[in-house]
């Protein structure tokens, strides 16, 4: 009985571990580029507003949203045009507020 039991049993939680692992990969994948969008625009929005103080709102989303867009490109990283404006908006918001610290990571 054993002899059919176990092949059935090792290749079903060889199954049931397989998906466990990959969902949670994904999900760590999931947390981690997200975090990695977050941080790389809000390093943007402090260089703009660094570098091209100067300019006006809009200039200065465009300019965030064109250096934002092409370094998360360079690490392989795809965002929608209406994520990147959210994640804009609120890094200037912060940065206005004084949410950020160096604290933070």
């Amino acid at each position: 009985m054993w002899e059919i039991l176990y092949p059935i049993l090792a290749t079903a939680l060889t199954t049931i571990l397989s998906y466990v692992g990959l969902r949670l990969k994904s999900i760590y994948e999931k947390h981690v580029d997200t975090k990695i969008k977050e941080d790389i625009v809000k390093n943007t929005v402090q260089y703009v507003e660094q570098v091209f103080g100067s300019l006006q709102g809009s200039e200065k989303l465009e300019k965030a949203k064109a250096t934002a867009l092409d370094w998360l490109s360079e690490k392989g990283i795809t965002i929608s045009d209406a994520e990147l404006t959210i994640l804009i908006e609120s890094a200037v918001k912060a940065l206005k507020g004084g949410f950020y610290s160096n604290k933070e990571k």
